[in-house]
This record gives structure tokens, sequence and C-alpha cells, in this order.
């Protein structure tokens, strides 16, 4: 078991508030992922998990039992800091074996008592072939590459067979190649477990490929949780649109309005038809993803959609990146990212309209950055939602 609820956890420094009111349910077997840019608080938040820190305000419970107060010696959670931490004068096995020697570890049947070597041996065993370092028991620290050397702390954690894993990104220290390899790594081996992971990183990609849950952090505050497809596909904010994605979201300052029974957005060159309704004008931020624009020569009849957005603009830039190109384009002052086949060929200066459907545009109030959602008028006939039916006029934060 290892479900942590956190209750409107906070966390100041001095007059600096690091983490701000975060309320969040890590369900058993979740392998959540704390995500952010640097100093969004998402360290100090796994810290206070952990027990390196105390709340200022809030509590963190753990399988129902209040932690808030226990030291971290008692809150059975085990932690892989970004250094590894590892014991310079130990073998790889010592240093796996240290939780459960510094414990008293605990016996194979689950009984209390202190554990022999035997089935101290046997764990440390079991967890280095579980993670492919068997071969490496002897050695030292220095002797090992730093993918290595990450493999042991995750073993040492593994070990102690805790409630939750909690890591602090521990793939930071590692290149590109080894970074790719140890995330799948570290995927199949909670696949294999079952158990609760908590991980910090900045990085997206991680969170896109190992997350089953994202808590995205943005200045102490709990900016959207979900599934990585939810974050990526329906951001609650102009934050999580730019954030997730690369190349980045591209957001544009637009007027939300109605235009011959259509609600419609309206911005310098840009043009989108949305949906039969009527709205009254507010400001609004209009996102659009890089993959999800197609780019025309001007004049051509694809370049006139009678619904979703139209850009017009210039071609700046094509940058290769061998599957694909990204094209840069100018929409009235502002930078546009298209993604696109290599095989397309644009020259710097042309005259293009990028396009996008209806379904793959993303509405943003401006004044408060939060997403927009639409619900359908209720029918004439019997008061329900119908889904033929006009948009209601007011669109709702989410």
């Amino acid at each position: 078991m290892g479900r942590l609820v956190l209750n409107q956890v906070s966390r100041s420094f001095k007059d600096v508030k690091a983490v701000d009111n975060i309320s969040l349910v890590v369900d058993d077997g979740d392998f959540l992922v704390l995500l952010g840019p640097s100093g969004c608080g998402k360290t100090t938040l796994l810290r206070m998990i952990a027990g390196l820190l105390d709340p200022t305000s809030g509590t963190l419970e753990l399988d129902g039992r209040d932690i808030t107060d226990q030291p971290s010696r008692r809150r059975d959670l085990a932690m892989v800091f970004q250094s590894y931490a590892l014991y310079p004068h130990l073998s790889v096995a010592k240093n796996l074996a240290f939780p459960l020697t510094v414990r008293g570890g605990a016996r194979a049947d689950g009984s209390a008592g202190k554990a022999t070597k035997a089935e101290i041996s046997r764990r440390v065993a079991e967890v280095a072939d579980l993670v492919d370092i068997g071969y490496l028991l002897d050695r030292k620290p220095k002797e090992l590459s730093g993918g290595q050397r990450q493999r042991v702390a995750v073993a040492r954690a593994l070990v102690r067979e805790p409630k939750a894993f909690l890591m602090d990104e521990p793939l930071s220290n590692l290149d590109a190649k080894l970074r790719t390899a140890t995330r799948q790594e570290l995927a199949a081996l909670h696949r294999r477990l079952g158990a609760t992971f908590i991980y910090v990183t900045h990085d997206q990609v991680e969170a896109m490929t190992m997350a089953t849950k994202i808590a995205l952090l943005n200045g102490g505050r709990l900016e959207q949780v979900g599934t990585p497809d939810e974050l990526y596909d329906k951001p609650a904010s102009v934050f999580a649109a730019g954030f997730m994605g690369s190349p980045a979201t591209n957001l544009i300052d637009a007027q939300l309005s109605t235009a011959n029974g259509k609600i419609t957005v309206m911005a310098p060159d840009v043009e989108a038809v949305l949906w039969e309704g009527g709205t009254p004008e507010r400001e609004i931020v209009l996102g659009i993803r890089p993959e999800h624009l197609t780019l025309n020569a001007a004049g051509s009849a694809a370049a006139a959609p009678s619904s979703g957005a139209a850009l017009r603009g210039t071609v700046e830039l094509a940058e290769n990146l061998g599957r694909e190109q990204l094209v840069h384009c100018r929409v009235s002052g502002r930078r546009i990212t298209v993604t696109c086949p290599r095989e397309e060929r644009w020259e710097g200066g042309a005259a293009v309209v990028l396009s996008a459907r209806v379904e793959h545009l993303h509405l943003f109030d401006r004044e408060s950055g939060r997403r927009l959602e639409w619900q359908s008028e209720p029918s004439a006939n019997d008061g329900a939602a119908a889904p033929t039916a006009r948009r209601r006029a007011e669109a709702l934060p989410a």
C-alpha cells in the first residue's frame, strides 16, 4: 500500500512561499510526476513528503495515517537523490544492505524481529538482479559509471520495500542516450512492481513517457493534475499549454465575438470560425499546437477554410530535424511555428496561410489565464442539453 494525501500543504521561507496551498491525492500504484520549471516548488514539495522539511501549514496522510509531524525514518518512504548519495567506502552489496542493517531489517515472512544476514543477502541479490547490477556487487561506487551508480541508488531504495519511492531528478546527471535507456528501465520497473512512485523533474519528456499522472506546478501552486494525455490534449491554462509540448504551443492574443450567427476569434491576420451561437466580446488567448497547423500557399483553395482557424503570414525559416521540419512563420509580428513533413519545401519570404481545425483550437481567458469550456444551450423541447444545439454564449473557466 502507498496512498498519499496532501491537504492544503504550504511551505514558506521567510517571506517567500515556495509551496502554496497544494492539495493532491497519489493513489496506490501511481507513477506521479511533479513537473515544472526550476523554482516552481516541486523539490520542496517532495522533501516535505519525505519528512526532510516541515510544512508551514497543511497535513500529509499515508494510507490513512497522519504523518505530518513524523520524522522521515518513520514514514516508510525511500528516496533516490539527484546526487545518488552512495557511500564511497562501501561496496555495492554493502550499500544495498545498509538500509536493512541500520533499521534492523525485516524478516522474510513479514513478522517482527531482526533479519538474519542470510535474509539480507538474499534480498540484496534479488534486487540487484531486478535492476541488472548483480555483476557489480563487489565494486566500489568510484568504479561505476553514472548509469550504474543510478541503478545502485534505485536498488538501495527497492531493497527496503517501502510504501512509496521518492525520486528527485535521478536522471539529470546522465547523458542523453543513457537518460533514455534508464527512463525506459524505470517505467518497466514500475510496471513490474506496481508500487507508488513520486518523481520530480523539469523534463516534460520524462513526465510524458513515465507518468500515470502528472502534477504540473507553477510558482509554488498546482496548475493542473491529470494523465499525460489530459495535460497535452486539454491544457487547463495558458501556462500548461505553453509548458507542455516541444516545440511549444503557439499562443496568440485575440478577441472572442459573434459574427453572422457564429462565434469567432479575431486578431490581426488571424481569423477563426468556431460554431453557431453568440457570446459577448471578451479578450482571450488562442492556442494552437505546431503539429495541428497546416501550411498552404496563399491564394490556394485549401488556404480558405470555412471553419477552423486561418492565419496569414510569411515564411521566415525552416529547420530540418531529419524526420520532420519546423517552419517558423511571421504572422502580423508574431512568430508562429508549424511542424510539417520534411519533403515540403518552403522558401523564406513565401506568403502562406496556416490553417487548423476547430477541434484543435484552445481558448483561454486572457485575464485569468484559465481554459474556457463551452456548453450546449438547452433544447427548446425538453430542456436537455442537445449535442447539436447552439453553443451557450457564456464561456466557463475550467
